[in-house]
């Protein structure tokens, strides 16, 4: 069986990308598209490169903020007409900011593209952001902001990020803190839209049935409010850190939820290959170590995973779960004691041929659908990442178990940093068991 699990896994990989076109407009902008063969559908984007990274302290939140008002209202447009116009025809529209970008997304049928990128670049190019639309997005996000700190597991999430990266971007919430959210106005918030939303920093991507020189004519035009790059956010450092830190917050609930992790490989780092796989062998579903030995033989929590999270020049390997407060010292226990053993001992010919299948399945269907391609696209070209999926499948594929080991032993042997959020817990005695020898 192992030997067959092997051989199935070193087969050839079964992805093919569609026509990919690219164009650099004068001004800078870039458009990308990617045509795929019987597709009746039209995804496109607007992404831009800035995020909560790219944010000072006075200006914590404003992506996020200015991605909300940017729906508002143009002088072609009201704000319900924006969505409607897109309603009318089926289709969807939705936004989101990250840490490094912020992304603007329509999907329709074919006949609504010159719709869909219209109602996109009216908004990016030409919203009014006046003084009510502002007041009025502020409570909205207020709102979102209570909304997430009633997730324990957003906030061991965010909490795990504080500390792991301090008072730099990337440990600050992408959404803003209430204090920032209520101290922005509107002259920020357009001043961030005018320094970012350029020409140099923004990619226009779109897959499906696609006609890519049409949609480059169509952009010829297109006016964004700033006319140069501004310089980008600061590298991030990590603090350095000796031994091993429990951090909590108090919630009134009845499960902990708990985040464990270490520094992590960037985007570009070639350790993300074996880290993956790690991540898959370690906690990426119901066969993994962690699944095995903390649901299904000691039936201590509902589900527990593992996952790295890369940014341009950082990254994270998180394992989270939630249980009781009884359980946590157990779980913490038995996970230290999975991590450890792969670190010693590596992992077999049969886990790892399993991991590698797992990421190419994952990957491929995770690919399958227009809009996914177009998402990548853009942030591929965000980042300066000119790897195409084919090349990242074949260098997983490429992984050793001796690669896997190295990596293992470099990963899993760093300071742990856990972040709980919950009720009371013996704290003395996980910080005893998170700084002792497994």
């Amino acid at each position: 069986m192992p030997g067959n699990l092997a051989r199935r896994s070193a087969r050839k990989i079964a992805y093919r990308s569609g026509e990919i076109r690219s164009t650099v407009l004068p001004g800078g902008l870039r458009v990308l598209t990617e045509k795929m063969p019987g597709s009746r559908t039209f995804s496109v984007g607007a992404y831009v490169g800035v995020g909560s990274r790219n944010e000072t302290s006075a200006l914590h939140g404003a992506s996020h903020f200015l991605e909300h008002v940017l729906f508002k209202g143009t002088p072609r447009r009201a704000a319900e007409e924006i969505s409607a116009a897109i309603d009318a025809v089926g289709g969807d529209l939705n936004a989101y900011t990250a840490k490094e970008h912020t992304g603007f997304y329509a999907r329709v049928l074919d006949v609504d593209a010159d719709l869909a990128v219209d109602v996109l670049t009216d908004m990016i190019g030409s919203s009014l952001i006046r003084t009510p639309d502002v007041e009025s997005e502020r409570a909205v996000i207020l709102d979102e902001i209570a909304m997430h700190a009633d997730d324990p597991s957003e906030s061991a999430q965010e909490l795990l990020a504080a500390t792991m990266f301090g008072e730099q971007g990337l440990g600050r919430p992408v959404i803003g803190s209430p204090a920032s959210i209520a101290a922005l106005d509107r002259r920020q918030v357009v001043g961030h839209w005018r320094r970012h939303y350029g020409p140099a920093t923004t990619v226009i991507a779109a897959a499906g049935n696609v006609r890519h020189d049409h949609l480059v004519e169509t952009l010829a035009d297109l006016a964004l409010p700033a006319s140069r790059a501004p310089r980008g956010p600061k590298a991030t450092r990590l603090p350095s850190r000796a031994e091993a830190k429990l951090v909590t917050r108090s919630r009134g609930t009845e499960q902990c939820s708990a985040v464990l992790g270490v520094p992590g490989p960037a985007v570009f780092d070639d350790r993300r290959y074996p880290v993956g796989l790690l991540s898959a062998i370690v906690g990426g579903g119901m066969s993994s170590r962690l699944f095995v030995e903390v649901r299904e033989r000691r039936g201590l929590t509902y589900g527990i995973d593992a996952g790295e999270t890369s940014f341009s020049d950082a990254g994270l390997w998180t394992t989270e779960w939630q249980c009781s407060p009884e359980a946590l010292t157990e779980i913490v226990s038995v996970v230290r004691g999975v991590l450890s053993d792969v670190a010693a001992d590596g992992v077999t010919e049969e886990e790892l041929a399993r991991a590698k299948g797992q990421l190419r399945g994952q990957t491929v269907l995770g690919y399958e659908n227009p809009s996914a391609r177009m998402g990548r696209l853009a942030t591929s070209a965000l980042l300066g990442d000119e790897r195409t999926l084919p090349s990242v499948l074949e260098r997983y594929e490429a992984v050793t178990a001796d690669e896997l080991q190295a990596e293992a032993a470099s990963l899993f042997t760093q300071p742990l940093l856990l972040a709980v959020v919950g009720p009371r817990i013996d704290r003395r005695r996980v910080e005893r068991l998170l700084r002792s020898a497994p």
